[in-house]
């Protein structure tokens, strides 16, 4: 999965898409190395800085992800989340949304995902896959596409601007 995720990850160069600086190897393990998001997720930022636009920051990442499905070939993140503790949007020094973690992206061509293993489409949080996704029976059925990045992306644009729901006793 690191190789995978490295492949992708080096080629990819836009201010909304998070910066691959390299690996480094400490001891028995490596590590990818990236920026600092010193801000953190989009939506811790934008509860610690109420005056900013969630728009704003959506907007910018929405043009990393047009980017990454732009790109030749086309990347399909295939994980997009909000809300978690993994989440992957983040926001950068200057205030910048940017999309990180290429774990599960593909770079592909029309219909050359079927040779991944039943990890790859096994994975991924339920949450924020699209519904073909989350009924697929077969390999093929469980493809990420662009569509499916669309649908988790509209997820958390809605966790990003709505109010989080209250549950009084």
């Amino acid at each position: 999965q690191l190789q995978r995720e490295v492949n992708v990850w080096k080629n990819l160069h836009h201010p909304h898409v998070l910066q691959f600086i390299g690996l480094c190897t400490l001891g028995p393990s490596t590590y990818m190395v990236s920026p600092w998001m010193e801000n953190g997720d989009i939506l811790s930022y934008l509860k610690l800085y109420t005056e900013v636009n969630p728009l704003k920051l959506l907007l910018q990442a929405a043009k990393g992800l047009e980017y990454l499905h732009t790109f030749k070939p086309t990347v399909v993140h295939g994980d997009i989340k909000g809300v978690s503790a993994f989440a992957n949007i983040f926001v950068s020094k200057s205030g910048e949304a940017t999309i990180a973690d290429f774990g599960l992206s593909e770079m592909t061509t029309e219909g050359n995902l079927a040779n991944n293993s039943t990890e790859f489409y096994m994975a991924g949080s339920r949450r924020w896959q699209a519904p073909e996704l989350v009924r697929a029976e077969t390999k093929l059925q469980a493809q990420r596409t662009t569509a499916s990045d669309i649908f988790a992306f509209g997820l958390v644009a809605v966790e990003v601007s709505t109010p989080p729901i209250r549950h009084d006793s």
